[in-house]
């Protein structure tokens, strides 16, 4: 059966899940209509198409992530901050130090989900700059992520 992006907000969690494989399975040739989903009206199809882009792990994603979570409502920007770390790619730690930095401007949880992202793509220099920031938001994520670098 082929799955359109609005089957990632299915009412049943069965197709929800076959949709989600079924993208993940055509990998980076799913990206198109998952960058179009990125603007669905329906928050729902908008964040599950952002953690599946994640999942592909195809660095071009990374640009489309980047401009759906900047003022995005949280389900989506935390889903945007996940994929990035997600696909592992170099080309997201500019973003991701980005949201680090953001200071009370942004949710704890988001601050330290990109921080942990970076950690997973190796770059904790970024988190040990961090913790001579004058922001104290900045230096608690950055203190935080550190914290828990052993258990990643």
């Amino acid at each position: 059966m082929p799955y359109t992006a609005d089957d990632l907000n299915h009412p049943e969690l069965q197709t929800r899940i076959e949709a989600a494989a079924a993208f993940r399975a055509q990998g980076s040739a799913a990206l198109p209509e998952l960058v179009s989903a990125l603007s669905n009206a329906q928050e729902e199809v908008r964040w599950r198409a952002a953690a599946t882009i994640g999942y592909l792990g195809d660095p071009a994603g990374i640009p489309a992530l980047v401009a759906a979570g900047h003022g995005a409502a949280y389900e989506l920007k935390i889903n945007c901050v996940w994929g990035l770390g997600q696909i592992g790619s170099a080309q997201a730690i500019p973003a991701l130090v980005e949201i680090i930095h953001a200071g009370d401007g942004e949710s704890p949880d988001i601050r330290y989900d990109a921080a942990l992202a970076l950690l997973r793509l190796g770059h904790a220099a970024e988190l040990h700059q961090a913790l001579h920031s004058e922001s104290e938001a900045t230096y608690r994520v950055a203190h935080a992520a550190l914290a828990a670098a052993p258990y990643l």
